[in-house]
């Protein structure tokens, strides 16, 4: 650096060395968003508690404000008289006494509930630093009872066609369906799908088939088993199975014959006739030669 003396370049090179560490210091302390923890599929009825994990560093907190579906229902000033302040939504109830600066607490969930869940916090003077995250929230409404299979016989044979459904009534969101033969997936050729039946509540019922011709190999110790699973995420997993007693013949057994010759034709009669007509021709004779 020609004409910069000896003092000029160390008190450069401190002004620098301050600058960086300054701008060090920024970034280290400035406020973070570090999570949002919404429940992911809580049930109808239950209280929930959403979370908004963020650090400060050397800022100071000047709000927090928490929205669903972009619309702001909770905000938390620790600079006002009142901190806490709610506002009414659909499906959105907070509970005051057990919600702060970092957890809002809704009370009893409903389906109007689910939606997209979003914190945002923001630092007071001299940064004015805003972060913000979300997390989705999908609440579920559970069937009502088992599912149920329906249209099944007491026993199929080789050759019959097996064809029934599988039903799980009325949930949110509609339960997730799937058949096993002898504990196998079915195949999806087997398959008959249906479209959810939605009440006017707003819960659906789902269907599911399951149609194929019975072959030997689907009557393994002499049984066939069908089962149906209903899913809902993580939260719900039940299962009906059935089974039944198998054939490997096919239905009726064929009738025995035997040829009878008489003149020039032959006739087929079934076996259980012989006896009688040979008893008919021995009388017959005895009756002649007495004659």
């Amino acid at each position: 650096m020609a004409g910069v003396r000896m003092c000029d370049r160390v008190s450069l090179r401190v002004r620098v060395s301050e600058y960086e560490d300054c701008s060090s210091r920024g970034r280290v302390e400035s406020l973070k968003m570090i999570s949002v923890e919404v429940p992911s599929h809580p049930l109808t009825g239950s209280n929930v508690e959403l979370y908004c994990n963020y650090d400060l560093e050397k800022d100071t907190l000047y709000s927090v404000k928490w929205y669903r579906n972009e619309e702001e229902f909770y905000r938390y000033v620790p600079g006002d008289s009142s901190p806490i302040e709610a506002f009414s939504q659909p499906g959105v109830s907070v509970y005051r006494a057990m919600s702060d600066q970092r957890k809002v607490t809704l009370k009893s969930i409903s389906l109007e509930s689910s939606g997209k869940y979003r914190c945002e916090v923001s630092a007071d003077f001299p940064s004015f630093h805003t972060v913000n995250d979300d997390d989705e929230m999908l609440v579920v409404d559970m069937p009502d009872g088992d599912p149920s299979i329906t249209g099944g016989r007491p026993k199929y044979h080789v050759g019959d066609q097996v064809n029934v459904n599988c039903t799980s009534m009325r949930s949110r969101p509609a339960a997730s369906l799937e058949w096993y033969i002898n504990g196998e997936k079915a195949e999806s050729d087997k398959l008959v799908q249906y479209t959810p039946v939605n009440d006017s509540d707003g819960l659906e019922t789902s269907r599911l088939g399951l149609r194929f011709t019975a072959r030997p190999q689907h009557f393994p110790a002499g049984q066939l088993s069908l089962k149906c699973t209903a899913t809902i995420a993580a939260v719900y997993h039940l299962f009906t199975e059935e089974s039944v007693e198998g054939q490997l013949l096919q239905t009726g057994p064929a009738l025995e014959s035997k040829g009878v010759y008489a003149g020039a034709s032959s006739i087929s009669l079934p076996h259980t006739w012989v006896p009688c007509l040979l008893t008919f021709l021995a009388q017959t004779i005895h009756l002649l030669i007495q004659l």
